[in-house]
């Protein structure tokens, strides 16, 4: 999800983009709802994260033929992707319609939030249909963990046991699991409070950019760190061929890289949120770590709120910088965000969708017709990279 102006840190992350999901939840009020991994098929008890010992992070060479959105191998064109919430909102729209209207646009990957309990039912399903297409899904894991009241130690004890169980239940079926979304958020230092360094952000500003190490709140980032260290080590410990997908909501939050790597957080795959045409220095600076990139969610900024010419030419040369720096920066795979519409929310989620939704007299809603932005990317893409 685009965290407009930080949200003010907003004090809710949702585990993937949009409305509708289960969060992570950060309000001291929340209560923490029981993890039940146990029906995912669960190993013996994670150590605490003070006794964590990092994973490795090399990256697995399949050895069977690539198939396109699965591993971070492809061919002259990025993987191209979206966004959608077929578990979590999109009422009455079900999985067939989605992942038929993705062959439509040409895209081969879906990226999907799951519910807290890992849906694991219902992803099995959505696989073994979008397997018969093509398409490859890339879920986002959100641990059912509060930030503002678990203790750094549960945090990492239930993100690695859903990560873990999601991951030894799809061994070898899902090659990527991105972990989190945007999780850094929470951690975004706010004015008057104390950096690391023991001098203070100062009050006159306001939430800083997160391009710093210092940009993050010490005891807030404590417990981020610990879901995304508990989720990267879980996935390890499930399947150790697949990769973990991990970063930040984009802007300037290049900061929390480097704080990935002095906390000794193992990933593969650098994820970056792009809703705006100027970040290329962001991403330069993300493609110093080594690791390929995935743009796990981009579009036009505000979506079609200013028309769906706007949405469609925004995109469009989104797509064209993409490939324009696709071999220099390991630019390998981005995904729209999003498939549909939400006109059930209120703001711009309403109208960030390639695809318009109806609801008739009865209340229930429907797919409506394509946008503007729909077809243009339809042939941007058939179209192949230069």
């Amino acid at each position: 999800m685009r965290n407009s102006a930080f949200a003010i840190i907003a004090l809710m992350v949702l585990p993937a983009c949009g409305g509708g999901g289960a969060a992570v939840d950060t309000s001291a009020a929340g209560a923490v709802t029981a993890l039940s991994p146990t029906s995912l098929s669960t190993s013996p008890t994670p150590s605490p994260v003070s006794a964590v010992s990092p994973s490795p992070t090399a990256t697995p060479t399949p050895s069977a033929p690539v198939s396109p959105g699965t591993t971070t191998t492809h061919g002259s064109d990025l993987i191209w992707g979206v966004n959608g919430h077929p578990f979590t909102a999109y009422p009455g729209i079900d999985l067939e319609a989605q992942l038929d209207l993705l062959v439509k646009l040409g895209a081969r990957q879906y990226r999907i939030d799951l519910r807290s309990d890992g849906s694991a039912e219902n992803l099995e399903r959505l696989l073994t249909l979008s397997e018969a297409r093509g398409i490859s899904v890339l879920p986002v894991i959100g641990p059912d963990v509060s930030f503002e009241t678990d203790s750094a130690e549960l945090i990492y004890y239930k993100s690695h046991a859903i990560g873990e169980a999601l991951a030894r239940r799809f061994a070898g079926r899902i090659k990527v699991w991105e972990l989190g979304n945007e999780f850094e958020t929470y951690a975004i230092i706010l004015p008057c409070e104390m950096r690391d360094d023991g001098t203070q952000y100062p009050c006159v500003w306001g939430p800083a950019s997160g391009g710093s190490v210092l940009d993050y709140f010490g005891p807030r980032w404590k417990k981020v760190s610990a879901a995304l260290h508990g989720m990267s080590d879980g996935v390890h410990a499930g399947d150790p061929n697949a990769l973990r997908a991990m970063g930040v909501a984009g802007w300037g939050r290049t900061g929390a890289f480097e704080r990935f790597v002095q906390d000794g957080i193992a990933w593969d795959v650098s994820v970056w949120h792009m809703y705006a045409f100027d970040q290329i220095a962001q991403l330069e600076r993300v493609a110093s770590y080594g690791k390929p990139i995935w743009i796990t969610e981009f579009n036009n900024p505000n979506g079609s709120q200013q028309g769906e010419r706007a949405q469609a030419d925004g995109l469009a040369a989104l797509i064209a910088q993409y490939r324009s720096v696709r071999t220099r920066l390991r630019v390998e795979s981005a995904a729209i965000y999003e498939l549909l519409d939400e006109p059930y929310w209120q703001g711009f989620e309403a109208e960030m969708g390639l695809v318009h939704m109806k609801k008739d007299a009865a209340g229930r809603w429907s797919i409506g017709d394509v946008k503007t932005a729909f077809t243009t990317v339809q042939s941007a893409i058939a179209a192949g990279a230069p």
